[in-house]
């Protein structure tokens, strides 16, 4: 189940066996051409590799039973204006019968197209109409334009994932049960459907254009225990003709707070005479994990037992917030696992409150986390300080910020003021001083709230990552509220060393040790792109730290860049002050798509537009 185990490697395929071939096809990309329908009409079972070039029709009474390991790959076909089957546009199916998919952690289902590349709308959907029975576990649907489309159908759902769909679930006067799920990356919509009766339990629905869309009649529908978060647009949408209420309590929105989840909830409140949702009660806590955040806290080389580890939703109430994602408590040895579900969390600890109390915040914050994986932190902890705050007279108004190690005054680090609604601590942040030999520097500041972090890099450079060596540190009282009257805080900073030292990753341009720097160009429209640094990602995973970024672009246009190896990336383009390895971003551009092949960038020019993203 994706809450127990959130690490099991059931996304991954196991050893197939290429045996029967579907449809006869025409080749993958050829002219739009009229559906070949391939006939079910007595029980089948297909294993190995199955290839799909138009329908495949499971008649009543007839059972299709796809083996565990089996891949279901679609050809890419369209099928000509006027001769669409039954609403196809390329290759799919029609089930009146049944189709028993029960794949296993170990062996999963995969249904796909057969390019390789899952992209939403690369085949068409599977279509169950007057259909009872059918059963699916352990699959994964991708690039689809519907995954699944039913009229007047029964089914089950359990232990699937549905990604990079165009939707993964269009239901209509259906009663289905959709357990234990992941509904992400889809583009439209995750889950949508029409005057049904469905049971939706215990799913992830993140990262979809909206997750759960209502069109009209659901209200009998039951949705409990999901994780629903992080969609772009709704994380619940009601259709304008849903006129009803709709019971959705007992769902976590990605926030405890009923206020901020409402924000992503369009309902009668949106457009009077549509029905409402009602959230409560609310869960404060996600009921569905679907990843781990593992590590050590420490103070000094020693090994922190019984503190409490939080992977937090948001700054913008502190490193004590309430609104989690999830927490643990160290073990004897100072190790902890959190598990939380897929996505960007602050992860911070502490033990106690009071002065003297343990305070952790690294500077490998947010954490991004992926479905089915981990990521490792290190949790170096300080002493809180015994004055937290106190006011001050000052000539020029804002907070003067005292840095210090161990109690003694930090010379020469930078301090810095950040929004909590949307910090990533990268570049100057809002304002940025350095201290001087009494470790203090004052940031003059507009009234607001503000996140205070200082760091002290070993060469002495103002912006970048904090290297073995190095100080960071950030104010537990944050955000710090500034309404014009001067006051003083204190800094707390420890040193990165041994394991410490590797709390974020290396991320200077052009020093990634992960492999060869391959050397690239980079054009903005017409021109080289000097100045800007590219930043390279996994397709699909765009948001949060990169995977890495280049050098600066010279004025001839060229660049390096370290990878983590072969594959498919995105390339987006970012101002840089030069010199400064992590820049200021001003604008972006892109995505660009690129390769690593045989050692080298595919294709070695990445040709950005004029307009950014």
């Amino acid at each position: 189940m994706v809450a127990s185990s959130p690490t099991r490697p059931w996304l991954f395929l196991a050893g197939l066996v290429l045996m029967l071939a579907g449809c006869a096809h025409a080749p993958a990309g050829g002219p739009a051409t009229t559906p070949s329908v391939r006939i079910i009409d007595r029980d089948t079972e297909w294993r190995g590799d199955v290839r799909v070039d138009g329908i495949v029709h499971v008649r009543k009474n007839a059972t299709l039973t796809i083996a565990p390991g089996t891949r279901v790959l679609f050809e890419s076909r369209s099928f000509a204006a006027g001769e669409e089957h039954e609403g196809f546009t390329g290759p799919g199916f029609k089930v009146e019968g049944r189709v028993i998919a029960a794949g296993t952690g170990d062996a999963p289902i995969l249904f796909t197209p057969a390019g390789g590349k899952a992209f939403p709308g690369g085949w068409d959907k599977l279509l169950f109409t007057f259909s009872k029975g059918s059963r699916f576990e352990w699959c994964t649907f991708e690039g689809a334009r519907y995954a699944f489309h039913t009229h007047f159908s029964e089914l089950s759902v359990s232990r699937c994932t549905f990604r990079d769909n165009e939707e993964g679930m269009r239901m209509g006067n259906s009663r289905i049960r959709i357990e234990d799920s992941v509904f992400t990356r889809n583009e439209i919509r995750a889950i949508n459907f029409r005057d049904c009766r469905n049971e939706i339990r215990r799913n992830l629905v993140y990262g979809n254009g909206d997750g759960i869309f209502l069109h009209s009649k659901d209200g009998s529908s039951v949705i409990r225990e999901n994780d629903v978060y992080a969609n772009r647009h709704f994380n619940l949408r009601m259709g304008d003709l849903h006129t009803e209420d709709v019971d959705a309590g007992g769902n976590w929105w990605g926030t405890a707070l009923e206020g901020t989840a409402r924000a992503k909830i369009y309902d009668g409140a949106n457009l009077p005479g549509t029905g409402r949702v009602r959230l409560s009660p609310m869960l404060s806590r996600p009921p569905v994990a679907g990843a781990e955040i593992r590590g050590v806290l420490v103070f000094g080389q020693s090994p922190v037992r019984s503190a409490e580890v939080r992977a937090l939703v948001s700054l913008s109430d502190g490193f004590f917030s309430d609104d989690i994602a999830g927490s643990a408590l160290t073990d004897a040895d100072g190790q902890f696992v959190l598990p939380v579900p897929p996505g960007r969390w602050f992860v911070s600890g502490r033990k106690g409150k009071d002065a003297g109390s343990l305070f952790s915040f690294p500077g490998r914050n947010p954490v991004t986390v992926a479905f089915g994986e981990h990521e490792n932190v290190a949790l170096p902890a300080v002493s809180l300080p015994s004055l937290m705050s106190r006011s001050i007279a000052s000539q020029r108004p804002g907070i003067l910020v005292r840095a210090t190690s161990d109690g003694a005054p930090v010379a020469g680090a930078t301090v810095q003021a950040f929004r909590p609604d949307a910090p990533d601590f990268r570049g100057p942040g809002e304002a940025s001083a350095l201290t001087g030999e009494g470790g203090t520097a004052l940031l003059a500041l507009r009234p607001g709230k503000y996140l205070l972090t200082a760091r002290k890099r070993p060469g002495g450079a103002a912006l970048g990552v904090v290297e073995e060596g190095g100080l960071f540190g950030a104010w537990p009282g944050s955000p710090a509220g500034f309404a014009g009257t001067s006051f003083e805080v204190e800094i707390p900073m420890f040193e990165k060393r041994g394991l410490i030292g590797h709390d974020e990753p290396a991320a200077d341009p052009g020093s990634s040790d992960t492999g060869k720097p391959l050397p690239g160009t980079a054009m903005l429209g017409e021109s080289a792109a000097e100045g800007h640094i590219v930043y390279f990602y996994r397709p699909g995973e765009t948001i949060g730290r990169p995977l890495a970024r280049s050098s600066v672009v010279s004025g001839r246009g060229s660049f390096q860049v370290s990878l983590p190896g072969e594959g498919e990336y995105a390339a987006f383009l970012r101002k840089a002050i030069p010199g400064a390895p992590a820049g200021v971003d001003e604008e972006r551009f892109g995505p660009v798509h690129v390769a690593v092949r045989a050692g080298r960038l595919d294709p070695a020019t990445l040709r950005f537009g004029n307009s950014p993203q």
